[in-house]
C-alpha cells in the first residue's frame, strides 16, 4: 500500500502544485496569501496547508528559480498577521490565536523566514498561554485550558526553540544538558495530558467534564510527543536523525516504560520515521 500511495503521489504531485498556484492572492502588490479553496477564505492556514505537502513532495527546491511557493512575498503576508501581543491571527488585524500562530510559524520555518518576525514577542505570548495551575495551554488570552492546544501552542514553542538553537548568534541553546528543556514546562504539560485530558475509558478530551473525541485525541497526543521529544534533532531532519531515538528525551512525567510516544516532526506533525520515508521518495 505504501508503494502504491507513493506512485500515485508521484503521478499527481505536479498537478497538485499547479492547483496550489491557482489559490494565490496578491495583497497590496507586495504580499501573497492563499485561499483555502476557490472563492474560500484567505488566512495563514491555507499557506501552511499548501507548503507542508509541497515540502514533503519535494516541490520546494530552493535552487529552482521558478519555485513560486518560496517567494518572500508569502513570508511577508504571514508576518503581517503578527499582532501587538506577539501571536498570529488568521489574517492581518485579527486576534492572536494558537492554531493560527502554529500555522504561521511552521510556514515561516518551511520558507526559512522566521527571522523577519518579532521572535521575542512571539515567545513571550506563547509561553504565557501555559496555564500556571493546570499545566495545559489555552488558545487565546484570558481563555480556559484546552487539550488541543497542547500541540498548537506547545508545538509552536518547539518549532521556535528549534529555530533559535540553530540560528542564535550567541551560541546559547535551549534544551541542552545544562538547561531545563523547552521554553515551556514540558513536565506540567505531560501531566495535564495524561491525568486530565485522558479519559479513563480511552480517548482524550478538551478538559475534564468534556467528552472525548478524535480531534482532541489527535492533538493531545501530538502535544505529548512534542513535550517528550522536541529538540532532539535539527530541522529539516537528515535521514540519519529521523529515527525514533528514545535516548534523546526531554524531562518526563510518569512511567517511561509505557507512556513514551514515537517522535514526531514538530513542524509537520507527522511521525519522524514517516517523514524520512516520504522525503526519500522525492
Amino acid at each position: 500500500a505504501g508503494k502504491l500511495a507513493m506512485e500515485l503521489l508521484n503521478e499527481k504531485r505536479l498537478r497538485m502544485y499547479a492547483f496550489f498556484l491557482t489559490l494565490r492572492e496578491h495583497e497590496d502588490g507586495e504580499r501573497i496569501a492563499f485561499r483555502m479553496h476557490h472563492d474560500g477564505e484567505i488566512d495563514v492556514r491555507a499557506t501552511y496547508c499548501i507548503l507542508t505537502p509541497c515540502h514533503l513532495l519535494g516541490l520546494l527546491d530552493k535552487e529552482e528559480e521558478k519555485t513560486h511557493l518560496l517567494s518572500p512575498s508569502i513570508a511577508h503576508y504571514i508576518a503581517s498577521c503578527q499582532t501587538f501581543e506577539g501571536g498570529f491571527g488568521a489574517e492581518p488585524f485579527n486576534e492572536a490565536h494558537g492554531g493560527y500562530t502554529f500555522c504561521a510559524l511552521a510556514a515561516l520555518r518551511i520558507l526559512g523566514f522566521v527571522s523577519i518576525i518579532n521572535v521575542e514577542m512571539l515567545r513571550s505570548w506563547l509561553v504565557r498561554r501555559q496555564m500556571e495551575f493546570e499545566g495545559g495551554f489555552c488558545g487565546r488570552t484570558n481563555k480556559l485550558v484546552d487539550g488541543c492546544y497542547s500541540f498548537w501552542q506547545g508545538g509552536a514553542v518547539a518549532v521556535l526553540d528549534g529555530w533559535y538553537n540553530e540560528n542564535n548568534a550567541t551560541g546559547e541553546k535551549i534544551g541542552t544538558a545544562n538547561e531545563e528543556g523547552l521554553s515551556f514546562d514540558e513536565v506540567m504539560l505531560q501531566r495535564y495530558i495524561l491525568l486530565c485530558a485522558q479519559d479513563v475509558n480511552g480517548g482524550l478530551r478538551d478538559k475534564p467534564s468534556k467528552p472525548k473525541d478524535f480531534y482532541h485525541s489527535c492533538y493531545n497526543l501530538s502535544g505529548l510527543s512534542v513535550a517528550q521529544h522536541a529538540l532532539s534533532s535539527s530541522w529539516p531532519p537528515t535521514l540519519s536523525d529521523a529515527s525514533n531515538d528514545e535516548t534523546s528525551l526531554n524531562n518526563l512525567f510518569g512511567d517511561s516504560s509505557y507512556n513514551i510516544l514515537a517522535r514526531s516532526d514538530p513542524v509537520l506533525n507527522i511521525r519522524a520515521d514517516r517523514v524520512k520515508y516520504a522525503t526519500k521518495q522525492f
